[in-house]
């Protein structure tokens, strides 16, 4: 009997431990913007529209807070991410900006991996965005 609630203990230790797996923060660095929309020229503005377009897409919420850097956030339950995009008419960059309940660790800069696969959606909806 004490062999089973041994093998039990560590059967659950290690479910947990399994499941608090955190991974290094996701930042997108000079994500390249396709050069032509539609057959014209992209500007800093159709790709500022773009970016908001992918951000609306996969429900984070946009304020420019300047030309070429708009603040994207999203609330998924209690956790919280705050990312800044910057851009021009060549590249955007998505970059890590705060969490609230993501287990972020500076010092290591880890963050919950639920993080880093918003951050690819993210990427991914602006990507094709850019290109339509």
């Amino acid at each position: 009997m004490r062999s089973v609630v041994h093998g039990l203990f560590i059967a659950l230790f290690t479910l947990v431990l399994a499941g608090c797996t955190s991974h290094s923060v996701m930042n997108i660095n000079d994500s390249p913007v396709p050069n032509r929309l539609n057959g014209v020229p992209q500007t800093a503005e159709t790709v500022r529209q773009g970016i908001l377009a992918g951000c609306v897409d996969k429900g984070w919420n946009c304020r420019e807070i300047s030309s070429g850097l708009i603040e994207a956030s999203i609330k998924v339950r209690n956790h919280r991410a705050t990312t800044e995009i910057s851009y021009d008419k060549n590249s955007y960059n998505i970059l890590y900006k705060n969490s609230s309940m993501l287990d972020y660790n500076e010092r290591n800069n880890t963050i919950h991996r639920n993080y880093n696969r918003w951050i690819s959606y993210l990427d991914n909806a602006i990507h094709k965005r850019l290109a339509l």
